[in-house]
């Protein structure tokens, strides 16, 4: 793999040989005292492609700023992708251990004078050229002998500095006294002072990276950063996509999967004219901290794990650049919930998430933090206790107030926390739309092109070649089907409704269902029936549940997330949920223990999973909402349901539940949320009452006009919104409803 160090090229001028570092394969970086005035120097580098004329385009003064820039006539002949160059400044003056500087000194000098690179390790003593301006390089190793009376130096001048991955000075000479020993250089921030360097890099490289500062008592962090961001790449940079795992298993790269979503501010976010709808990745650039909203499946997880994958990589699109090289830290709410922790330290941050990686050195977030160079990612704020958010709210601001330059973004479904909740902390609101038409349209071909990357998998390529003939139809077909009918295109404008439509596509051979609860149930018949069937697995780990004992075991798992206002529970837990379960359940009792159940769960039924140790969840909390409101209405706890009505967190299992509910238990749920409308003390409270029951009263199958007629009077009574937090609180069949 290429690295920093393959930038490293011998600089010839007329009358001297040194060293040099490009910058871009037009653009050099070396002494100034290699070349005398209109001097036309020559650049080669190590993999022996030939010289390269170059011009010096701007030269500083020898004694004060020994750096010349040079600028190739021709391109030179560089490796594919290579690490983005970095550049510091030294911010303290304690001693700088593992620093190195790279050149061609006269010392490695082979045969007839033949060039050999050298690789210098050293400690930087950033206080002992402080009056000259200077960085002082000592040398790890023994000094070298003088080379025919000369400095065995002699040759490195020009030679880039790094301090772990970053570029910090060019070597510039060996100072007396030392018996070479030492090697001195210009630090790169010398030469950002002078307006001439300046002037000269803007035109030859405007895209030149930013100054980050190098804590020199602690080098450890820049060791560390390397498998920080190797652990991020590796945890985040996949994705399970839904369907495309039942005659394979593994996840898929998340670029696969990934889908620009468009995003738009609410209304008067912003003053002056409404900023009209656009891609996330162009509204994010310029929102340093953002609050984004987003439906249940709306991708807003997908976006943070994108962002934190390419952050670390330096491969996010233009208009993230600000990002790239940031060190991300993803907090997901609901790990903290299940784990007890209210108010993290900077120290906590890198262990939330359970990346693979050792533990960093202490203080190392803090510093991260304090430099500037922290990307937040804190992902869920609705899946934790609503009781619980103000204290998050409170450590958020608090953080971000200890450390100003943190650039930070939240995700949270809309109703969740209030418009104003992060205002003071400098905070823009984002709000994700549905998919368009066009975007449906994308996804559809993108889920396909997944699809047919999992035929690779196959051994029979005969057969792999059918299956791939046979998605190009589903592709083409789904997609007509997706411009006629308009109530499934409804049912699609979320990435995980869309992807549920394509898997469902697949697997019953173009027949769809009509509503989102046939959607749902379809779709656990999907997961918990045929993906064994499909896999031609039959009785794995000694155990074989029907759809109907797999989906009961569920909803106890469901339920209980749900009574305890969590998103994940332990494995003791859930075995404990799975143990109550199973005395009405004979058969699969006798099949094994709850552990041996739940482990059956997890490998097999597509709908758990356990990210990390000791951490069980849902693969998305849409289901596990369906399944808790299943079990509310199937164990006739529909007044449970009721007393929590007025609670944010409860009112997506309430709008669930109608489409489980028999025609008694229709009108005893719409009843109630009529009823408690009607006393409710104030309108805050009053409207989403009013919108549960204009739903339910929408989706019942059986409701007489009385009824009907009742609920969307006390609707009628209330209209209009006067806020984008109310209409969005009515829903979308209620908004087609009202006009």
């Amino acid at each position: 793999m290429p690295s920093v160090e393959d930038r490293l090229v011998a600089v010839l001028g007329a009358a001297r040989q040194g060293s040099g570092v490009w910058l871009t394969s037009r653009l050099v970086l070396t002494s100034a005292h290699l070349f005398e005035e209109d001097d036309i120097a020559a650049v080669a580098e190590p993999r022996g492609s030939g010289l390269v004329t170059c011009d010096v385009v701007w030269a500083g003064d020898p004694d004060t700023c020994d750096i010349a820039l040079l600028t190739a006539r021709t391109p030179m002949l560089l490796p594919k992708s290579p690490p983005p160059l970095r550049w510091g400044r030294c911010a303290g003056w304690q001693p700088m251990p593992r620093c190195q500087v790279l050149g061609f000194p006269q010392v490695q000098r082979y045969g007839g004078g033949e060039l050999e690179a050298a690789q210098v390790p050293g400690t930087l003593m950033p206080l002992a050229g402080r009056m000259r301006g200077h960085y002082i390089l000592h040398a790890d190793h023994h000094p070298p002998a003088p080379v025919q009376g000369g400095s065995p130096w002699d040759g490195l001048s020009g030679g880039p500095v790094f301090a772990g991955h970053l570029l910090i000075g060019i070597a510039s000479g060996d100072p007396m006294g030392w018996q070479h020993s030492s090697i001195e250089s210009v630090p790169l921030s010398a030469a950002m002072d002078d307006p001439g360097f300046r002037k000269a890099l803007q035109e030859h490289w405007p895209d030149a990276p930013e100054f980050e500062e190098v804590t020199s008592a602690y080098p450890e962090d820049l060791a560390y950063e390397p498998a920080y961001a190797k652990a991020v790449k590796a945890a985040y940079s996949r994705l399970e996509i839904f369907g495309l795992d039942e005659l394979s298993s593994g996840d898929w790269d998340l670029d696969t999967a990934y889908l620009s979503l468009e995003a738009q501010s609410p209304p008067a976010a912003r003053p002056g004219p409404a900023e009209p709808r656009g891609r996330i990745e162009d509204l994010l650039g310029s929102r340093p901290r953002t609050v984004l909203r987003g439906e249940a499946g709306a991708g807003k997880t997908t976006l943070v794990w994108w962002l934190a994958s390419h952050t670390v990589c330096r491969t996010l699109p233009g208009q993230l650049a600000e990002l790239d090289g940031m060190i991300p830290f993803v907090v997901p709410m609901r790990s903290l919930a299940a784990r007890g922790i209210t108010s993290p330290t900077p120290s906590q941050l890198p262990k939330i998430a359970r990346l693979p990686v050792d533990r960093p050195p202490d203080g190392w977030a803090g510093r991260v933090l304090e430099a500037g160079r922290g990307l937040l990612l804190v992902d869920g704020m609705d899946e934790i206790p609503q009781a619980d958010r103000e204290l998050a709210r409170k450590w958020l601001a608090g953080l971000l107030r200890m450390y100003p330059r943190t650039r930070c973004l939240v995700t949270v479904r809309p109703l969740a926390v209030g418009s104003d909740w992060l205002e003071q902390e400098g905070f823009e609101e984002l709000r994700l739309l549905p998919l368009g038409d066009e975007d449906i349209q994308s996804f559809v071909a993108a889920w396909h092109g997944a699809a047919r990357l999992e035929c690779d998998r196959y051994a029979d390529e005969h057969w792999a070649k059918r299956q791939r003939k046979r998605l190009d139809a589903l592709e083409q077909e789904l997609g007509r089907e997706f411009r006629r009918n308009d109530v499934l295109r409804d049912l699609a404008r979320t990435p995980l409704l869309c992807a549920v439509i394509c898997a469902l596509h697949r697997a019953r051979n173009g027949f769809l269902p009509e509503t989102r609860w046939e959607l749902y149930s379809a779709a656990l018949n999907l997961m918990l029936a045929t993906r064994d069937i499909h896999r031609r697995i039959h009785q794995p780990e000694g155990i074989e549940l029907t759809v109907d004992e797999g989906r009961q075991l569920l909803q106890r798992i469901a339920v209980w997330l749900a009574r305890n206002g969590r998103a994940e529970l332990t494995r003791e837990q859930a075995v404990r949920q799975l143990a109550s379960a199973l005395r009405g359940l004979r058969r699969v009792r006798a099949q094994g223990t709850p552990q041996s159940v739940l482990m059956h769960l997890l490998n097999r039924s597509g709908l758990l999973q356990e990210r990390s140790p000791d951490a069980i969840q849902f693969i998305h909390r849409t289901f596990q909402d369906y399944l808790a409101a299943k079990e509310f209405q199937e164990s006739d706890c529909l007044d449970e349901l009721l007393l929590h009505a007025a609670e944010e967190q409860w009112q997506d299992i309430l709008r669930l539940v109608v489409g489980h509910c028999g025609r008694s238990e229709e009108r005893r749920l719409i009843a109630g949320l009529t009823a408690a409308a009607d006393a409710a003390p104030d309108r805050a409270t009053e409207w989403p009452l009013r919108a549960l029951a204009a739903h339910c009263a929408l989706n019942a199958r059986y409701i007489e006009d009385e009824q009907y007629a009742e609920v969307w009077a006390g609707l009628r009574r209330l209209l209009p919104a006067r806020s984008e937090r109310e209409l969005h609180a009515l829903g979308q069949d209620v908004v087609a409803a009202v006009h």
